[in-house]
């Protein structure tokens, strides 16, 4: 798998896998361009906002503007704190991240995708989060998600377990539920539309 050559040591790790009723290059290209939001995950971001919201209110900034559409392909930017790693188009792609997580503004830490795998500076935990579509039976794919976190050393180790412990429920159920609107997108394509 291509989130092995980027992050094949971890501390963590989240898989979630589905099966969907459209062949693999309809379900990958679904992946960046499903809508995500929906009201639990809506919520969940808010809440893991709230400390920047009101951190952002009380210095006089205005909030940040919503997003029409949240996409895996929004990820993917550096104001997301994502880089792009690695793709094997129609098959793999990973994306990657280096910050302290825990704490409020996310610590992101910029870098190109050239220098994520061999990253090692103490205090950070890197974050590779892979998808991956495979064909299954009757012409339809499996589509995986994966993501793995890493801790630069033991400080870090220490922050991103506590942190883990209380963020853990809330990213398996916001990855089941984007699975879930990544496969309504694939499967919802393949519908004739009225002209």
């Amino acid at each position: 798998m291509l989130i092995d050559r980027y992050l094949p040591h971890y501390d963590v790790t989240e898989v979630e896998e589905c099966e969907v009723d459209a062949p693999p290059p309809v379900t990958y290209d679904a992946i960046r361009r499903a809508d995500l939001r929906d009201p639990l995950i809506t919520a969940l971001f808010a809440l893991r906002e709230l400390p920047n919201r009101l951190s952002r209110r009380l210095r006089g900034v205005p909030p940040k503007p919503a997003l029409e559409r949240f996409t895996f392909a929004n990820m993917e930017s550096p104001e997301m704190g994502f880089v792009p790693l690695g793709e094997q188009p129609g098959i793999e792609f990973v994306v990657g991240s280096i910050g302290r997580f825990w704490e409020k503004n996310y610590g992101w830490r910029r870098i190109e995708a050239k220098g994520f795998a061999d990253f090692n500076e103490p205090g950070y935990a890197k974050l590779a989060v892979g998808f991956s579509v495979r064909p299954s039976g009757f012409g339809g794919s499996t589509l995986r998600y994966e993501a793995r976190t890493a801790t630069t050393d033991e400080d870090a180790r220490k922050q991103f377990r506590r942190y883990w412990r209380l963020i853990r429920p809330g990213v398996a159920m916001v990855m089941r539920r984007a699975l879930r609107r990544i496969k309504a997108e694939a499967e919802g394509s393949l519908i004739p539309q009225n002209v």
